[in-house]
């Protein structure tokens, strides 16, 4: 059985994948091949509304239906317990004729994006009664920009709906009631990231760069604009100025970075437009967060990392999870110290990702930047130690049957 949910519940997709019933039946588009405007590409981060470039985008829907195609398969015809995947791909060809319409005089950059693609999109579902309640239980929209990244596979969008069935009072009702939509999780990925740099416990990683293969979600994304180029940004820099011993620290460090200079940034930025953040304190630890929008506007962040080259026979990894959500209960509280005074990194960066933030470190100490030791010192114990060799690295091996003190490199 499925869990129950408040109407229009936002969740993480770990939760709606507990949420939502199994499917008896699918029907779907998979990698529909159109050039949309949706922000920054590989080539383009520094852009404005009038110069935003075409890029090549993959879209998929796939739609599961609330009751076997019974009647569809016994006749060998379409019938209406099915959905033509016909009316699915057209309706997401209007959709993005409707949304290039609009986005050639955009009120804002923003709205050139992933996320108003799939508004677009799901509207024309929605009116066309396709993605809705009584003939599905649960829906996913996948937007991929394969261009939208030189340094790996691209950039994906991917936003699931669950729906009950409404009743005929509630189909009469107002539109989230009349669709029967009770719950919905949104997904930022940033796919395949390849990077070299040193990595590793291993004498002969000390002195050659190998390549880490990272893999980024923003789970419970509620954000507008094209800050996957941002992230991406700061995913790269972050690898290639590093040297760490461990997959583990760097994936901290990644995802610590990302949090303070990108997420937060457009955080307070999105809730300061209800919120009065002048009234607020700027000790992090005595705001009330719990009465300001954005603990609703936190997602989770998720890295995965790995090192294809070190083994010929298996490849290693780590995956880690911060659910940034300001809270004296959670391990990363300390992250939203000088929050009001964190900004998103220029575009392009061109200095190292490290000078840039120590610059915005010290020109903070003439603000409000209340204890900077404290995140010097929870970033900073981070720091790689280059001459120090651990004594566990004597039972590491490059590959199977090797000596410890003698690995054999070329492999």
């Amino acid at each position: 059985m499925a869990t129950s949910f408040k109407p229009s519940a936002w969740m993480s997709s770990w939760e709606l994948s507990k949420a939502r019933e199994e499917p008896v039946a699918v029907i779907g588009v998979k990698d529909l091949q159109l050039q949309v405007m949706a922000g920054a590409d590989g080539w383009t981060g520094d852009w404005v509304e009038t110069t935003c470039p075409q890029q090549p985008a993959l879209i998929s829907v796939s739609l599961a239906l609330r009751r076997p195609f019974k009647k569809a398969s016994e006749d060998d015809d379409i019938a209406g317990d099915t959905i033509h995947y016909g009316l699915i791909k057209s309706a997401i060809i209007d959709g993005l004729r409707a949304y290039h319409a609009r986005g050639m005089t955009p009120d804002s950059a923003s709205e050139l994006s992933m996320n108003s693609i799939y508004s677009f999109i799901v509207s024309v579902l929605v009116r066309r009664r396709i993605a809705v309640g009584r003939n599905v239980n649960w829906s996913s929209i996948r937007i991929m920009l394969p261009k939208s990244s030189l340094r790996g596979a691209g950039a994906s969008l991917t936003t699931q709906t669950i729906f009950k069935e409404p009743s005929l009072e509630e189909q009469e009702a107002g539109v989230l009631r009349s669709i029967g939509h009770i719950g919905e999780s949104s997904t930022l990925r940033l796919h395949d990231l390849t990077v070299p740099t040193i990595i590793g416990l291993l004498p002969k990683e000390r002195t050659m760069k190998q390549n880490v293969v990272a893999n980024v979600e923003i789970d419970r994304w509620v954000g507008q604009g094209d800050l996957h180029w941002d992230i991406q940004q700061i995913v790269v820099k972050t690898i290639e100025e590093s040297s760490f011993q461990t997959l583990e620290a760097l994936a901290e460090r990644i995802s610590k970075n990302i949090i303070r200079h990108s997420l937060i940034p457009t955080i307070i930025k999105q809730a300061s437009t209800r919120d009065n953040w002048d009234e607020l304190a700027d000790d992090y630890e005595v705001v009330p967060w719990e009465e300001t929008l954005v603990p609703k506007l936190c997602p989770i962040v998720k890295i995965k990392l790995e090192k294809p080259s070190i083994y010929i026979d298996t490849t290693p990894g780590v995956e880690m999870n911060m659910d940034i959500r300001p809270s004296c209960n959670s391990p990363y509280f300390y992250l939203w110290e000088g929050y009001k005074r964190l900004r998103l990194c220029p575009r392009p960066l061109i200095a190292t990702l490290k000078d840039w933030i120590a610059q915005e470190r010290e020109g903070s100490k003439n603000g409000t930047w209340s204890n900077v030791v404290g995140i010097n010192r929870n970033l900073g114990g981070l720091q790689p130690d280059l001459a120090r060799t651990p004594q566990d690295a004597e039972g590491i091996t490059a590959q199977p049957g090797e000596r410890p003190g003698n690995p054999k490199d070329g492999e």
